[in-house]
Protein backbone atom coordinates (compact mmCIF):
# COMPACT_ATOMS: atom_id res chain seq x y z
CA UNK A 1 0.00 0.00 0.00
CA UNK A 2 2.00 2.10 1.04
CA UNK A 3 -0.24 2.34 1.60
CA UNK A 4 -0.31 -0.60 -0.70
CA UNK A 5 -3.96 -0.64 -1.76
CA UNK A 6 -4.37 3.15 -2.05
CA UNK A 7 -1.29 3.48 -4.18
CA UNK A 8 -2.38 0.69 -6.47
CA UNK A 9 -5.74 2.34 -6.98
CA UNK A 10 -4.85 6.03 -6.67
CA UNK A 11 -4.94 6.82 -10.40
CA UNK A 12 -5.63 5.17 -13.76
CA UNK A 13 -3.67 4.70 -17.09
CA UNK A 14 -0.47 2.62 -18.00
CA UNK A 15 3.33 2.65 -17.38
CA UNK A 16 6.49 0.60 -16.84
CA UNK A 17 7.23 -1.49 -13.72
CA UNK A 18 10.30 -3.66 -13.27
CA UNK A 19 9.35 -6.99 -11.70
CA UNK A 20 11.51 -9.37 -9.71
CA UNK A 21 11.26 -13.12 -10.19
CA UNK A 22 7.54 -13.87 -10.38
CA UNK A 23 5.80 -15.66 -7.56
CA UNK A 24 4.88 -19.24 -8.37
CA UNK A 25 1.36 -19.83 -7.07
CA UNK A 26 0.43 -23.20 -5.61
CA UNK A 27 -1.10 -25.63 -8.09
CA UNK A 28 -4.82 -24.98 -8.71
CA UNK A 29 -4.54 -21.47 -7.29
CA UNK A 30 -5.54 -18.68 -9.63
CA UNK A 31 -6.65 -16.11 -7.04
CA UNK A 32 -3.07 -15.18 -6.09
CA UNK A 33 -2.06 -14.58 -9.68
CA UNK A 34 -5.30 -12.79 -10.60
CA UNK A 35 -5.06 -10.32 -7.73
CA UNK A 36 -1.33 -9.83 -8.27
CA UNK A 37 -1.95 -9.19 -11.99
CA UNK A 38 -4.64 -6.64 -11.17
CA UNK A 39 -2.38 -4.91 -8.65
CA UNK A 40 0.48 -4.90 -11.18
CA UNK A 41 -1.75 -3.13 -13.69
CA UNK A 42 -2.78 -0.56 -11.09
CA UNK A 43 0.89 -0.01 -10.19
CA UNK A 44 1.65 0.76 -13.84
CA UNK A 45 -1.29 3.17 -13.96
CA UNK A 46 -0.06 4.87 -10.81
CA UNK A 47 3.34 5.61 -12.37
CA UNK A 48 1.84 6.78 -15.65
CA UNK A 49 -0.41 9.26 -13.84
CA UNK A 50 2.08 10.20 -11.16
CA UNK A 51 1.45 13.90 -11.74
CA UNK A 52 -2.14 13.36 -10.49
CA UNK A 53 -1.12 11.60 -7.26
CA UNK A 54 -1.74 13.82 -4.21
CA UNK A 55 1.47 15.35 -2.83
CA UNK A 56 0.83 14.04 0.68
CA UNK A 57 0.75 10.48 -0.67
CA UNK A 58 3.89 11.08 -2.77
CA UNK A 59 5.74 12.28 0.36
CA UNK A 60 4.49 9.38 2.50
CA UNK A 61 5.78 6.74 0.09
CA UNK A 62 8.74 8.75 -1.28
CA UNK A 63 11.59 6.20 -1.13
CA UNK A 64 10.12 3.48 1.01
CA UNK A 65 9.93 -0.29 1.03
CA UNK A 66 6.28 -1.20 1.46
CA UNK A 67 5.25 -4.73 2.41
CA UNK A 68 1.73 -5.93 1.69
CA UNK A 69 0.15 -8.94 3.36
CA UNK A 70 -3.21 -9.81 1.82
CA UNK A 71 -5.41 -12.64 3.06
CA UNK A 72 -7.18 -14.08 0.04
CA UNK A 73 -10.76 -15.30 0.00
CA UNK A 74 -9.55 -18.89 -0.47
CA UNK A 75 -7.51 -18.68 2.76
CA UNK A 76 -4.11 -18.31 1.08
CA UNK A 77 -1.85 -15.31 1.63
CA UNK A 78 -0.46 -12.98 -1.03
CA UNK A 79 2.77 -11.28 0.04
CA UNK A 80 3.97 -8.33 -2.04
CA UNK A 81 6.59 -5.61 -1.87
CA UNK A 82 6.64 -2.19 -3.47
CA UNK A 83 10.01 -0.46 -3.72
CA UNK A 84 9.46 3.25 -4.14
CA UNK A 85 11.79 5.91 -5.50
CA UNK A 86 10.84 9.58 -5.60
CA UNK A 87 7.25 8.58 -4.88
CA UNK A 88 7.09 6.32 -7.96
CA UNK A 89 7.00 2.54 -7.95
CA UNK A 90 10.42 1.24 -9.01
CA UNK A 91 9.70 -2.42 -8.36
CA UNK A 92 6.65 -4.50 -7.45
CA UNK A 93 6.80 -8.23 -6.84
CA UNK A 94 5.29 -11.07 -4.82
CA UNK A 95 6.87 -13.93 -2.89
CA UNK A 96 5.78 -17.08 -1.08
CA UNK A 97 6.77 -16.35 2.54
CA UNK A 98 5.74 -13.72 5.11
CA UNK A 99 9.24 -12.19 4.95
CA UNK A 100 10.54 -10.75 1.69
CA UNK A 101 13.63 -12.78 0.71
CA UNK A 102 14.87 -9.83 -1.41
CA UNK A 103 14.63 -7.23 1.38
CA UNK A 104 17.90 -5.82 2.68
CA UNK A 105 16.58 -3.59 5.47
CA UNK A 106 12.94 -4.57 5.96
CA UNK A 107 9.84 -2.54 5.16
CA UNK A 108 9.34 0.99 6.47
CA UNK A 109 5.60 0.68 5.79
CA UNK A 110 3.59 -2.51 6.28
CA UNK A 111 0.02 -2.97 5.09
CA UNK A 112 -2.20 -5.87 6.17
CA UNK A 113 -5.63 -6.45 4.74
CA UNK A 114 -7.83 -8.94 2.94
CA UNK A 115 -8.77 -9.46 -0.69
CA UNK A 116 -12.28 -8.06 -0.20
CA UNK A 117 -10.88 -4.75 1.10
CA UNK A 118 -8.32 -4.51 -1.71
CA UNK A 119 -11.03 -5.03 -4.32
CA UNK A 120 -13.31 -2.53 -2.61
CA UNK A 121 -10.55 0.11 -2.74
CA UNK A 122 -9.56 -0.71 -6.33
CA UNK A 123 -13.18 -0.61 -7.53
CA UNK A 124 -13.97 2.66 -5.77
CA UNK A 125 -14.42 5.91 -7.66
CA UNK A 126 -12.35 7.53 -4.91
CA UNK A 127 -9.79 4.86 -3.93
CA UNK A 128 -7.82 7.05 -1.54
CA UNK A 129 -10.96 7.99 0.42
CA UNK A 130 -12.04 4.34 0.44
CA UNK A 131 -8.58 3.31 1.69
CA UNK A 132 -8.74 5.85 4.54
CA UNK A 133 -12.25 4.64 5.41
CA UNK A 134 -10.88 1.07 5.50
CA UNK A 135 -7.99 2.21 7.72
CA UNK A 136 -10.45 3.82 10.10
CA UNK A 137 -12.68 0.74 10.30
CA UNK A 138 -9.66 -1.54 10.80
CA UNK A 139 -9.96 -3.61 7.63
CA UNK A 140 -6.78 -1.99 6.22
CA UNK A 141 -3.99 -1.87 8.79
CA UNK A 142 -1.02 0.38 8.00
CA UNK A 143 2.07 0.46 10.19
CA UNK A 144 4.80 3.01 9.57
CA UNK A 145 8.30 3.34 10.96
CA UNK A 146 9.36 6.71 12.34
CA UNK A 147 7.78 9.99 13.39
CA UNK A 148 7.82 11.57 9.91
CA UNK A 149 5.96 8.67 8.29
CA UNK A 150 3.46 8.58 11.17
CA UNK A 151 2.81 12.32 10.71
CA UNK A 152 2.39 11.91 6.94
CA UNK A 153 -0.03 9.01 7.45
CA UNK A 154 -2.03 11.10 9.94
CA UNK A 155 -2.10 13.99 7.45
CA UNK A 156 -3.27 11.67 4.68
CA UNK A 157 -6.05 10.33 6.92
CA UNK A 158 -7.12 13.89 7.82
CA UNK A 159 -7.25 15.04 4.17
CA UNK A 160 -9.16 12.03 2.86
CA UNK A 161 -11.75 11.28 5.56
Amino acid sequence: MLLFAPIAGAVSNAGNIKKADPYKAPENSTTNNNLFAELSTKAELYNTNFDKVPGVLQRLVASEEIAGKIKLENGEMLYVTLLMGGGKIRDFYSYATPNDPNSKFGPSITVETDEKTVKKVLDSEEPLKEAVKSMNDGSLKVETEGIFRNMMLSTLKAFYK
